[in-house]
């Protein structure tokens, strides 16, 4: 891999780091997706950069079931959903702009979509 490839990884795993955490408190950010997105460009770049991701709690909280199973458990796509679900309504109630209603209505539908399509796991109690 050419040194301004793995640079390129390095950046983009980084920028998509800060905003998934920056999403954990604004839902209205995809956080999962963009943490993916971290673990995939770390993983390809960086062998210390993935170890430190993968030791972190956001890493555990948000990615390794996806990234070990395949998917997320029924609660956790709910508990993703729901309150991004009630901010856009709230959002698309007070906004009156027709353009901002549409970009509302395609970020609620593109998240619907992506968490129905992700596969649903279950999580075996110890």
């Amino acid at each position: 891999m050419t040194t301004l490839k793995k640079i390129g990884l390095i950046a983009l795993g980084t920028l998509s780091l800060i905003i998934g955490i920056i999403g954990i408190f604004l839902p209205i950010l995809p956080t999962t997706p963009l943490l993916l997105l971290t673990s995939y460009c770390y993983i390809k770049s960086s062998e210390k950069l993935s170890e430190k991701f993968m030791n972190t709690k956001i890493y555990d909280k948000y990615v390794r079931n996806f990234h070990e199973q395949g998917g997320m458990t029924l609660k956790g796509k709910l508990m993703l959903t729901i309150p991004v679900s009630l901010l856009l309504l709230f959002m698309f109630i007070i906004i009156k702009s027709p353009i901002m209603r549409i970009v509302i209505v395609v970020m609620w539908v593109t998240k619907v979509i992506f968490f129905t399509k992700m596969k649903t796991i279950k999580i075996e109690e110890v």
